[in-house]
Formats: structure tokens, sequence, C-alpha cells
């Protein structure tokens, strides 16, 4: 079982953090390139979509949006890593528990590519709430998912301090948001 300490001693290196976590999930050579399990595609810049000289005006939120996108396909792949190699628990199967946290953790990147740019406030609010959401729900499955035995704490302590890090950027990301006058039909956010 490896230790917090050899965790925290590869935290910094993206690549080989995710080779080292696939390698104990999947008994896989650490030598070998696991960027392509991961099936999220790698941010695509918005801002061709605009006009240059409209373009400045959403740089700030676009970069915000990129860094937080690109913490969650990191995160992203722990958990489909932690996912796909749950242990049968008596209180479910693994499949139970892999649906639940996938179900979540799939909502969470369109929702960050649709709130960056030009987007009206209350869309960009309401995918934030729900990411909020669906991030929360991800890691209430898994913390069960331990409970019941279906896997190891280290784990999902791992994704719990990647966790972290995408909250504190999501906070960075949530912050260039800003009222735009147009009116919200719902009343929800205004």
């Amino acid at each position: 079982m490896p230790t917090d300490a050899k965790f925290s001693e590869i935290s910094g290196n993206f690549r080989f953090y995710s080779r080292y976590l696939a390698s104990l999930f999947l008994n896989l050579p650490t030598a070998m390139d696991l960027s392509r399990l991961n099936p999220l595609p790698e941010w695509k810049p918005r801002m061709t979509e605009f006009e240059a000289g409209e373009g400045w005006k959403y740089q700030e939120s676009l970069q915000a949006a990129e860094a937080l996108y690109n913490k969650w396909r990191e995160v992203f792949g722990m958990v489909m890593a932690f996912a796909e190699n749950l242990r049968q628990s008596a209180v479910g199967s693994p499949t139970d528990f892999r649906n639940l946290i996938l179900e979540n953790a799939y909502l969470i990147a369109p929702k960050i590519q649709s709130a960056g740019g030009p987007t009206l406030y209350q869309i960009k609010m309401e995918n934030a709430a729900l990411i909020r959401f669906n991030s929360r729900q991800m890691m209430e499955q898994i913390i069960f998912a331990v409970m019941v035995g279906a896997a190891d704490e280290s784990y999902k302590n791992v994704i719990q301090d990647s966790m972290d890090e995408f909250k504190f950027l999501f906070r960075q990301w949530v912050a260039t948001f800003g009222p735009d006058g147009e009116p919200d039909d719902w009343g929800l956010f205004v």
C-alpha cells in the first residue's frame, strides 16, 4: 500500500503522477504513456470565435476557465482509475458505484467549457452551481465506496487533495464572473 509521503513526493509532476496511480490501480508499467486513457479532450481556446476587438473582455475569464478545465482533466483521470478499480462490497456491486461516480464526473467538463467567454452571467452562475453540486456528489460517492470497503482510503485521499486544488481554481474562476445586466427570467441569479 502506498504511503501519503509517496503521493506527496510525486504530486508535482502530473504525467508521472497519473502513470504512478494507474500502475497501482491497473498493474501497468509506469513507463507507459497513459495520457490516452483520459477521454476528455484538451482545452480548445474559444477566442477564435470572437472578433479580435472584443476578445480582450473575456481574456481573464477564459484563462481561469482553462486552468480550471486542465485541473479537472487531471482529477478526472484519477477518478476514472478509481472507479474502474472498485471491488465488490456487501452494499453494492462495483458497477453501481462506478456509474454514480462517473455520472457526476462527466458533467463537469462541459459546464466549464460552456461558461467561458461571452456567456450570460446567469448561465455562468448556473453552470458553477452545477459544477459544485456534481463535484460534491462525486466525492460523497467516493467516500461511501471507501466506507463500505469497495476502495482504499489512500486513493480517496489523493483525489480529495486534487479536489481541494480544483476548488481553489474554481473560486478564482467564479471571481471573474460579473453581472451583465441581462434579466434572469427565473429570478435566481440577479
